[in-house]
């Protein structure tokens, strides 16, 4: 259902949008979302969204930017909530997952291949740096341990993002066969699988 006019005013209009684009990506593709499109979703005339947008590709930064520091605050959250270091590195993959799982259209369009050229946005750089920067230094704690894995840290870390990233787009496009008998189950086996998988790492 479209947002009515009367539903913002002068100065909620940005929000109203992001939340409209956000409502497209979820019922369709990023073919589906253009600027004419939000303009119906939002209930508003075709040239206001113009207002806080220059294009399609400047809304995407915008939306790639509010997900970035929305699993970033997970991230941060899980990092701090004890300090074992493989507790640590898993509850990180859980966070992960349930950013996803919460935010599926930010999820999908921050690792979709949405932009051509994402350098040339600094600050979308710069934010997704700080949330890979988290990932960084768990697993730097991590290969610290005696039991460390004998291989480049960063060869670690891919494969842990492999992990729960494969996971949870697994299971937010319910591919999943029999291996997950309902929705209720999902995040209990999500705990396990990456719990499972990182203490195998560091032999715990």
């Amino acid at each position: 259902m479209n947002i009515k006019k009367s539903t913002y005013h002068h100065g909620n209009l940005r929000e109203v949008l992001i939340s409209s684009a956000l409502e497209i990506l979820k019922e369709g593709t990023l073919q589906d979302l253009s600027l004419r499109a939000l303009a119906r979703k939002a209930g508003v005339s075709q040239t206001a969204p113009y207002r806080h947008f220059e294009d399609k590709e400047a809304l995407i930064v915008v939306l790639m930017q509010e997900g970035s520091y929305l699993l970033q605050e997970n991230m941060l959250a899980a990092s701090e909530s004890t300090k074992d270091p493989v507790e640590k590195l898993i509850n990180l993959g859980i966070s992960y997952y349930d950013f996803a799982e919460a935010n599926p259209a930010h999820f999908r369009l921050m690792f979709g291949g949405s932009l051509e050229n994402k350098e040339k946005y600094t600050d979308l750089v710069e934010i997704e740096h700080k949330g890979y920067e988290i990932v960084q230094d768990a697993v730097g704690e991590c290969m610290k341990l005696p039991d460390a894995p004998d291989m480049p840290p960063e060869i670690v870390r891919l494969a842990c993002w492999s992990l729960v990233h494969g996971l949870a787009n697994l299971l937010l496009n319910n591919v999943t066969n029999d291996d997950i008998p309902n929705d209720e189950a999902k995040r209990a086996v999500v705990c396990e699988v990456i719990s499972l998988y990182t203490k195998s790492l560091f032999n715990k």
